[in-house]
């Protein structure tokens, strides 16, 4: 992309210049300067007689390279700041930000990783501080710094620390459900439900805003793909 923005800014500037037989023809409608008018004062310094309108076109050349290379050094510079890392990493403000992305872009296997055997000590977009589990694999940290880098186009200090870390992201999920099934096993309907089937088993568990939300969701009206607001009846 480069490349070929150097190209059709060479041929912008090329386009502005007269061509060969302009200036040949200029040159030959231009009578010799006075031998006092010649660089360096004198007939015999090897000077052509159209020295003045070739030095002008040298000029001219020199100046569309100089509006060239500030051009390119301009657009370099826009798109330095375009690609800011702080402004690009500003979108992961937080370690849950890291996890949607990994799960957006599908890597199953890494996002079991994370979820599992990940323990997180520190976060600020770009650098990572975790300490391993026992089963994580010893090329975790370099991965997801390399699938990171991929996905965003900016390096993430992803290291392996030795102390601290909190719970792992499926810890914290398996508590809130074996609270939760905790909670409705000790419930009176539930162990009058044991008592007279001992072998009954929770299978599922849904909280109040899930029973609401999806009471919500089946009271909307099903509307079609095809629907025109337009049409009759």
């Amino acid at each position: 992309m480069m490349a070929a923005e150097m190209a059709i800014i060479r041929l912008t500037h090329v386009a502005d210049l007269p061509s060969p037989e302009e200036l040949v023809r200029k040159l030959g409608n231009t009578p010799p300067p006075p031998p006092g008018d010649r660089p360096g004062g004198g007939p015999g310094n090897g000077a052509s007689p159209g020295g003045a309108q070739m030095t002008t076109g040298a000029q001219a050349v020199q100046q569309a390279q100089a509006r060239m290379a500030s051009r390119t050094t301009a657009g370099g510079q826009s798109q330095a700041l375009a690609q800011n890392p702080d402004e690009a990493l500003a979108r992961f403000p937080t370690f849950n930000h890291v996890v949607e992305l990994i799960r957006a872009n599908r890597d199953v296997k890494l996002l079991v990783e994370v979820e599992t055997t990940l323990r997180l000590v520190a976060y600020q977009p770009g650098r990572i501080e975790f300490v391993p589990t026992e089963t994580a694999p010893r090329d975790l940290a370099q991965r997801l710094g390399q699938r990171l880098q991929l996905w965003t186009g900016n390096r993430w200090a992803v290291s392996v620390v030795n102390e601290g870390g909190a719970e792992t992201i499926a810890e914290v999920r398996d508590a809130k459900e074996n609270a939760l099934r905790a909670e409705a096993q000790n419930h009176p309907l539930m162990q009058a439900v044991l008592e007279r089937f001992p072998k009954a088993k929770i299978t599922a568990i849904r909280t109040p805003e899930e029973i609401a939300a999806s009471a919500v969701q089946e009271a909307l009206p099903e509307v079609e793909d095809e629907w025109d607001p337009f049409e009759d009846g």
